[in-house]
């Protein structure tokens, strides 16, 4: 390392990254990886649990398919308008003051959220949700990763990942847990409280916890190097320093004297100008570099994949509730999972002829909170094993492999009957894509600049989220009518991103 700094012409200038290698992995790490986590839990609660909510609210509601849909998409669609533009925000800011405003800003609409008696007001509470979500996922990643030296960025992302494996757990434990009990408290007017609106309660409080010990974090250091800001670097190194060893840098590199080399400068400052046209300018400027030589075709092909995961897994996970819950009242459970759905779909449409009168159920078994658990520990499960395998196998090899397994599920959907396969098949559809978009956001770290970083993540989780809209609402249209055909299409789209995959330069190492 001597000859490296010898040959820079600077013997006390050192990268970030060797400073951060000297002090060592610790409790910095650690515990914002159980930061992380926290926030993850809540972020994507707060959108899975709508899938058990839109049962469990339908007849207070009186929600159709299709507005059971647009329910689980208006906090996804909050999150996909304004990702962005918090990862811009992020890269001016501070990853951590954006990361702290969406975490209190979302716990108390969530709180809000509870006290709502209209479909609709619901839908625009939640979307509203969804924007201050949106500066968690914007702002995490590139924070996570710019605390860990680039050889531990990839698993880390993956083990922060595998929170997602965790709320699969989480949202239908606690979700079984509150609505086990029926109970109901009248309020004022016509107002009810019922057991399910203490769902939302239960989404909050991880992230809630999360971002009160974020407090105690600095920003990251190599953002503050990229903004020419080297003395608060300095400080923020100084802090992780002391906290993993209990010793000041200084000590650890046995040089008092030692400076930061700067990052690339960050782009234009997106607050220098308040009114709404020059924002949207600076914006857009900032954006461009994005997809530029020499890792712009590249970028495209990236957010192409991660939508076409989000697609998949996502989408069919919010309705995977659902689906389960029609499958467990079918009375011959010997047919493909598609002959279970069109049998209930045709036997709800004959009762709604035959008698217009007929009383509504709300009622959710208890396998459908089991089977949600199993797919929720088959995340836990992957997600341990992929950080085990990634660097032996290779990043692009398990992604490859993964999605090769995906497609064979959804094919063998089509014509398997048996339940236990038939739920086998299912965690694997889910699964394996869930799985690969934490090794694609990896993939797009390690293709950006720092100072394009939480713009490409917070775009491309952005255009990912989109997918989740479509096919969170093409399942409402098309799944029980048409159930083997849409599955066929989210089979095509996982061939999509199978060749996008194979065309990418993704390292292995």
């Amino acid at each position: 390392m001597q000859d490296r700094i010898s040959e820079s012409g600077d013997s006390n200038s050192l990268e970030y990254d060797e400073v951060l290698e000297k002090i060592g992995y610790g409790k910095t790490q650690w515990i914002l990886l159980l930061v992380s986590g926290l926030l993850t839990i809540s972020s994507v609660a707060a959108q899975q649990s709508l899938g058990i909510i839109v049962i469990a609210s339908q007849c207070e509601f009186h929600t159709t398919e299709a507005e059971k849909g647009l329910m689980m998409a208006a906090s996804v669609a909050g999150i996909c308008i304004s990702n962005y533009i918090w990862g811009y925000i992020s890269d001016v800011i501070g990853r951590r003051t954006v990361l702290l405003w969406g975490a209190f800003i979302s716990s108390a609409l969530l709180i809000i959220l509870m006290f709502v008696t209209s479909v609709w007001l619901f839908n625009i509470i939640n979307f509203l949700c969804g924007i201050s979500l949106g500066a968690v996922s914007a702002g995490l990643y590139p924070y996570l990763s710019e605390f860990n030296i680039p050889r531990h960025r990839a698993v880390t992302i993956n083990y922060s990942t595998m929170f997602v494996s965790v709320t699969a757990i989480y949202v239908p434990a606690t979700a079984w847990a509150i609505l086990s009990s029926d109970w109901s408290i009248h309020v004022v007017g016509e107002f009810v409280f019922r057991p399910w609106r203490l769902i939302m309660l239960a989404s909050l409080l991880p992230g809630l916890i999360g971002g009160i010990i974020l407090i105690y974090y600095p920003e990251s250091p190599k953002l503050l190097l990229s903004q020419n800001r080297e003395s608060q670097a300095l400080s923020a190194v100084d802090w992780i320093s002391k906290f993993n060893r209990g010793l000041s840098v200084t000590h650890v590199l046995k040089n008092n004297e030692f400076s930061l080399k700067p990052e690339i400068q960050a782009g234009e400052n997106v607050l220098a100008n308040q009114k709404g046209c020059g924002m949207v300018t600076n914006i857009a400027r900032a954006t461009i570099p994005l997809f530029h030589k020499p890792h712009g075709f590249n970028f495209i092909l990236c957010n192409v994949a991660v939508l076409c995961l989000f697609f998949s897994s996502n989408g069919m996970q919010f309705w995977f509730p659902e689906i389960v819950n029609r499958s467990s009242s079918a009375e011959n459970t010997n047919s493909t999972v598609c002959q279970i759905l069109e049998g209930s779909y045709g036997k709800q449409a004959q009762n709604v002829a035959l008698n217009s009168t007929a009383v509504c159920s709300d009622e959710i078994s208890t396998r459908t909170y089991i089977d949600n658990m199993i797919v929720g520990a088959s995340f836990l499960l992957g997600f341990a094993i992929q950080g085990a395998i990634l660097n032996p196998l290779g990043r692009k090899n398990v992604l490859f492999a993964a999605l090769v397994f995906s497609i064979l599920s959804g094919v063998l959907l089509h014509i398997v009957s048996n339940s236990t396969v038939v739920l086998i098949l299912f965690c694997l559809y889910i699964l394996l894509p869930g799985l690969s978009i934490s090794i694609m956001i990896g993939a797009i770290v390690d293709l950006m600049p720092t100072h394009l970083r939480g713009k490409a993540t917070s775009l491309v989780m952005s255009l990912g989220r989109f997918g989740i809209i479509a096919s969170a609402n093409l399942i409402g249209i098309t799944l029980l009518p048409f159930c083997n055909s849409t599955i066929a299409l989210f089979t095509i789209v996982l061939i999509v991103c199978l060749i996008i995959v194979y065309r990418l330069p993704i390292r292995n190492s």
